[in-house]
């Protein structure tokens, strides 16, 4: 039964080909995966051949690898020749449509939710602008999701070098991660406080073990917890970690004190960012758009349900399956070892990080299905891949035979990466009209925007910008039967759109729900025209 387990993940790839509909985790072509798959069945059989021979090569493998820095300059070298480029990934389109519109609009794109997240990219953008680089937000995207990278693989370098153990492959534990590929230029709002999370969770390992750093890891965690959910408000879930910490690590006669500072703390960096962008910035934040007011929880009836469990199980698959692997292994074969290590202060501290993010994966609805929302739910990928690592570094004796479930992972994940770097022709000359598209509605209609009260700006351009989107990529569709009734009911809305706020009939609620119904039958009619119908004068 062991030695069965080392061969799951290949067979799990090897068979999942053949399946008549093929997962969305396996993005390459099938005869890749096929092969790899077959040649790591063979190599691990070698491995155990070999180990059950005391074979010289075995018993001194670590004298004959690459340390994990090779490793890690290597991954890297892929990670900035290979970007992602597939819009199929994450919000996509959609992501580069609003970070454009708001930073041409309004100076910067800014959300509750991902405060940091959304101003840094804009701000870089504008920056890049200045230089003579191209106005693509994907050009920010990809350079603090790389810089972000560095930072990730920096930091499990630094604590496999501080256990002395740089030369035992524990990079691979990281690099076998799906969730590496939020560094591979990714364009999404997950990268940098991902690399905040890991932060997080070293300086958690670094102060938790000695009492005397009671203080110093309290006040620490707590603002490292509060800029991350400045970062992404899915940190919030972190605050589960917080109380825990206080709960096991405050001493009982401070336990009101450390609990009102944390709390002072916390609150100190949050409030103000969060007072400005509703009341005092220009335009306020849109309160209709946030998930701060409207958190997108998965319906009641669905909660626990054979899809809801694939969906999770998927997402564990994706980012974190070998990491997993490793860790169950122990748990069920290395009892001895694995006690020892779960009693460790450090290692309870990620099992409640893994737990908090579980949670957010169990309740928060995928809105837009997967492998668009891969990136959102699967947070507890780094507490997992981490406390992997850990285990890792701070074994006595690794075993070599978890070698190649590892470098199978990482060529897994640089195969994906190699795959994703791929654009889709028809999307990107889409990305190219709705750039050209923004660059004129902005010209067009900015002075009429600026002119609005603050609480309006953002919604009104939201909605407007819509119609006017749809009315003018319909205009260069290619004839089709309801094209230009399309067109006729995109620019009616819009004429409604502006009007309601003018007149203040959108004050209503009941008013402004009936017309979102409408106008969103009308959008459900676009979006079906663009997935039926190419763009006949790209301007590329």
């Amino acid at each position: 039964m062991k030695t069965a387990i080392f061969y799951i993940p290949y067979l799990f790839v090897l068979l999942s080909q053949f399946l008549t509909t093929k997962p969305w985790f396996f993005p390459g072509e099938k005869n890749v995966y096929i092969s790899i798959s077959i040649l790591f069945i063979f190599l691990q059989f070698i491995i155990f051949h070999l180990k059950s021979n005391k074979n010289s090569y075995i018993t001194k493998w670590k004298t004959h690898v690459p340390s994990n820095w090779i490793i890690a300059i290597s991954f890297f070298i892929g990670l900035l020749i290979f970007p992602i480029r597939n819009m199929d990934w994450g919000d996509g389109l959609l992501l580069l449509e609003t970070n454009l519109l708001e930073t041409k609009l309004f100076g910067f794109q800014f959300t509750l939710d991902e405060i940091l997240e959304t101003v840094l990219h804009s701000q870089l953008s504008n920056t890049l602008s200045n230089l003579g680089f191209t106005d693509d937000p994907r050009n920010s995207y990809t350079f603090l999701s790389q810089s972000a990278g560095i930072g990730i693989i920096f930091g499990f370098l630094w604590m496999a070098k501080e256990n002395f153990k740089s030369n035992s492959l524990s990079i691979l534990i990281l690099l076998s991660s799906g969730g590496i590929l939020l560094t591979f230029g990714y364009a999404e709002n997950y990268t940098l406080v991902t690399a905040c999370h890991l932060f997080l969770y070293i300086f958690i390992s670094k102060y938790v073990k000695n009492p005397q750093d009671r203080e110093i890891l309290l006040y620490g965690a707590t603002v490292l917890v509060a800029i991350s959910m400045l970062f992404h408000l899915v940190s919030g879930y972190l605050v589960l970690l917080l109380a825990y910490i206080w709960f096991e690590h405050s001493p009982k006669e401070k336990k009101i004190k450390h609990l009102l500072l944390c709390g002072l703390i916390g609150f100190s960096i949050l409030i103000p960012w969060f007072l400005y962008f509703i009341y005092f910035h220009d335009p306020t934040i849109d309160k209709n758009s946030t998930h701060l007011i409207h958190p997108p929880f998965y319906p009641k009836n669905r909660l626990v349900s054979l899809n809801h469990i694939k969906e999770i199980i998927s997402v564990i698959y994706w980012n974190a399956s070998i990491a997993s692997l490793f860790l169950l292994y122990q748990i069920f074969f290395s009892k001895h070892a694995w006690k020892n290590f779960i009693q460790r202060p450090e290692s309870k501290t990620m099992i409640v990080a893994i737990l908090a993010f579980f949670l957010h994966g169990f309740f928060h609805n995928p809105q837009l299905g997967f492998p668009a929302d891969w990136d959102l739910l699967g947070f507890y990928w780094l507490p997992i891949t981490y406390l992997a690592h850990q285990f890792w570094i701070q074994s006595k004796e690794n075993e070599i035979e978890w070698i190649p479930p590892f470098l199978f992972g990482t060529l897994i994940v640089v195969f994906s990466a190699i795959t994703l770097n791929k654009t889709n022709p028809d999307k990107e000359i889409l990305w190219e009209v709705t750039k050209g598209t923004i660059q004129s509605y902005v010209a067009e209609n900015k002075k009429y925007i600026d002119s609005l009260p603050k609480e309006d700006k953002k919604f009104f351009a939201k909605g407007d910008f819509l119609f006017y989107k749809g009315a003018n990529i319909t205009t260069q569709l290619c004839d089709f039967p309801t094209k230009k009734e399309i067109i006729r009911k995109m620019e009616s809305h819009r004429k409604d759109w502006k009007l309601g706020f003018e007149t203040g009939s959108f004050l209503s609620k009941e008013k402004l729900g009936q017309f979102l119904t409408e106008a969103t039958k009308t959008n459900i009619e676009y979006i079906k025209s663009l997935e039926a119908n190419k763009i006949c004068h790209p301007k590329i």
